[in-house]
Parts: C-alpha cells; sequence; structure tokens
C-alpha cells in the first residue's frame, strides 16, 4: 500500500513540475506584442531612445541590440529611421494600431512575424519581425520593412 502511495504521489509531483514551464510559454506572436508595446511605451514616456534601456536585452539578441547601439551611438542609422519602427515620428496612435499578424515559421528555430501600425482599418503589414528561438528562449534578431504587395503579373 505505503508503495502504491510513494508511486502515485511521485508522478502527482512529476506531472505539477511541468505546469510552470508550460504557464510560462509564450507564442512568437505575443512576445512581438509585448516587444513592440513596450518599445512604443518607452518611446513616449521618454525622450531617451529605448535602444539604450537595457530592458531590451529581454526581448532582442544580445549581437542585434549591441549592432543596433554601436550604430545609433555612430550616427550610422539607415534615413533616420527608427531601427525596429522602421518610422521616424512615434505617436500614440501607433501604440493603438499595433496589429500583430500570423508569424510564419521557416524552421524550429526562426519564425517571421508581419507587424501593421496602419492608420487604415485594414491589416497591411509595415515590417518583418525575425524571431529566434535558442534553447528556449525567444530573441529577435532582425527587422525589415515590407516592400509592399507582389507587383507581378499572375502567371497562368
Amino acid at each position: 500500500m505505503k508503495k502504491i502511495l510513494l508511486i502515485c504521489l511521485f508522478i502527482i509531483m512529476s506531472l505539477l513540475q511541468a505546469s510552470p514551464q508550460v504557464a510560462y510559454a509564450q507564442d512568437v506572436e505575443s512576445f512581438v506584442r509585448d516587444f513592440y508595446k513596450w518599445y512604443l511605451k518607452q518611446s513616449l514616456a521618454t525622450d531617451d531612445l529605448p535602444v539604450f534601456d537595457q530592458a531590451i536585452f529581454k526581448y532582442v539578441c544580445r549581437c542585434t541590440a549591441k549592432r543596433v547601439q554601436f550604430d545609433y551611438k555612430r550616427g550610422v542609422g539607415g534615413d533616420d529611421a527608427d531601427y525596429y519602427l522602421k518610422g521616424q515620428d512615434v505617436g500614440r496612435k501607433d501604440l493603438e494600431n499595433l496589429m500583430v499578424g500570423k508569424s510564419i515559421s521557416v524552421n524550429e528555430s526562426l519564425s517571421l512575424v508581419p507587424v501593421s501600425m496602419s492608420y487604415r482599418k485594414e491589416y497591411a503589414a509595415y515590417v518583418v519581425v525575425y524571431v529566434e528561438k535558442n534553447k528556449g528562449h525567444m530573441c529577435i534578431s532582425k527587422v525589415e520593412r515590407n516592400i509592399g504587395f507582389n507587383r507581378r503579373a499572375p502567371v497562368y
């Protein structure tokens, strides 16, 4: 009887141990949404760029964040646009209009997430966020501007 009780207790403990990991698991879309909400709020709240905030390492891969910080310090950023927003002006409307699309899984360690901050009612992806998964942790490795829809003629 004691053996059965001990085995049942062991099984229950092993099942409960996995629960916190599942509870804290986060999908790629909500990870990107959390990053942009934090980034936009930081941009609106302070005059200092959130690029230099240490909390950015929670969301962005260390090598990417360091490279972006280095470029900002040297003044080498592309066309004076914010790297993560691909735009110059940040407003409260950007935070209100933030829409994160469905992620596209390239492989088990890389996902692409389209993000829109459009003022139009329909969803139009403005940037594509590259999210890497490494050892159970997610980080943003790259942000690219979405050029637009395919303008080629349909092939029949």
